[in-house]
């Protein structure tokens, strides 16, 4: 991980912070304080950190507007936000900012005890952090296995890192994702709750009709040793058509079988139960033990989930492509490069299909357009799809109103060239998954 910046006016906090994160790794991230806006939207276009910390609790920063900006073009901001509160009421808001890839909110009073587990589980799954980086299409498989404390905010943060990434990834839709992220979050903390803690439906009616929070009750319930050396084991494997998740708790179970018919939408308002009418309408295979202290269920992606078009292209037209179409030949002039929204598009190289290139690689043609060469290959439309048309001279004008934009393009050239190298050594050594052959068309 580099550097992260935490933007606040706060030395204070920033020190409090730089201090209680571990940087004994040589991968350890770097800190900066960036004290205002400006310099904090100027960061964010030029170095396009992983993870930002974003100080909401500091009355002289106008955090609310920066996260604006940074919802206008997200396809910029990929990674994380882990925001920071002043109370519990502030916290609830910025969890339901929806869009905005808020990883986790934390109130600034329990920094100690909360930051350094939030720190340790994003740099556990940094390989879903910033999908872009990585290059998803080099895994067949992403799996994780983890053990969670009774704490619901470690419970959000694991579910907001995985929906961020299916999102981000175009495997699912921002829709899908709303609905999967709800689904996750109720079944962890179910798991952490009623499981591990034991809390009953009656108790915890009790304890919200009295306005308190549901987080005090679950460290009142961890008083006991016996509940608090319980964990929440938590399995997640993203394959390229679908993703499977498990979650167990240590508790004593319960009659899932109960609510196994709650489908109507009287049901959809009750205060417990939730959970599982959530996940059975997001997912499939949803399935217990006999016990009811474990349940598996999966999702299928989506193979026509549009990519993000970032601010820059937004105003050029957006091209409705259908299988079979040539999107350009080989041995032809590279006049116009090609962002890819939807669709798969096959790169041929004398009438041999040698790869597909799918919104995961996000431009095709861009190296020969870039280098004014000759078309090294012929695109053909695997399916139908979408694509923006950019020529040379939109491509320097929005540049030219976007300078920053040069800088992250050169980076998506760079990566891509850094994982033809891995997928060429990985062929070389014959292990791994068997790489695509990505040509620069």
């Amino acid at each position: 991980m580099k550097t992260i910046p935490i933007i606040s006016r706060d030395e204070t906090l920033f020190s409090k912070i730089a201090g209680m994160i571990s940087t004994d790794h040589p991968d350890s991230p770097k800190f900066i304080m960036l004290h205002d806006v400006k310099p904090a939207i100027d960061f964010l276009n030029i170095e396009i950190p992983e993870l930002v910390i974003i100080d909401f609790s500091d009355a002289r920063l106008d955090a609310d507007s920066l996260l604006d900006m940074i919802m206008r073009d997200s396809w910029l901001l990929h990674g994380g936000v882990i925001a920071l509160a002043s109370d519990y009421e502030m916290m609830k808001r910025l969890e339901d900012i929806r869009g905005a890839n808020i990883l986790v909110a934390l109130i600034r009073d329990n920094l100690d005890r909360r930051l350094p587990r939030i720190m340790n589980i994003i740099y556990e799954n940094r390989r879903i952090l910033f999908q872009r980086e990585i290059g998803s299409h080099l895994f067949s498989e992403i799996s994780g296995h983890f053990k969670l404390g009774n704490d619901p905010l470690e419970a959000a943060c694991y579910s907001n890192l995985i929906c961020n990434f299916l999102y981000n990834s175009n495997r699912i839709s921002q829709e899908k994702k709303n609905g999967l992220n709800l689904s996750l979050g109720e079944m962890l903390i179910n798991a952490i709750e009623h499981g591990n803690c034991g809390i009953t439906y009656e108790e915890k009616t009790a304890w919200l009709k009295d306005n308190h929070n549901i987080m005090e009750l679950i460290e009142q319930k961890c008083q006991d040793p016996v509940i608090a050396r319980r964990r929440v084991t938590f399995e997640y494997t993203i394959k390229l058509f679908s993703s499977s998740f498990f979650i167990a708790d240590e508790g004593e179970g319960f009659d899932w079988k109960k609510m196994a018919n709650l489908t109507n939408d009287q049901d959809l308002l009750r205060t417990h139960g939730r959970g599982i009418m959530m996940t059975r309408a997001v997912t499939r295979k949803l399935t217990y033990n006999p016990k009811g202290n474990e349940v598996r269920f999966e999702i299928d992606h989506q193979s026509d989930v549009e990519s993000t078009i970032p601010r820059l292209f937004k105003e050029l037209p957006l091209l409705e492509i259908k299988a079979d179409d040539i999107i350009f030949r080989q041995g032809e002039r590279s006049d116009f490069l090609y962002y890819i929204v939807m669709g798969q598009y096959e790169v041929i190289r004398d009438d041999n299909v040698i790869s597909v290139l799918s919104p995961d690689d996000i431009f095709m043609g861009e190296m020969s357009f870039l280098l004014e060469n000759w078309r090294s290959a012929t695109i053909r439309a695997k399916t139908d799809g979408r694509v923006v048309k950019i020529s040379k001279k939109e491509f320097v004008e929005a540049i030219k109103k976007n300078p920053h934009y040069a800088l992250f393009l050169s980076r998506l050239l760079a990566q891509r060239i850094n994982r033809l190298n891995l997928q060429f050594s990985r062929k070389i050594k014959g292990d791994g998954p068997k790489p695509l052959n990505k040509p620069l068309s």
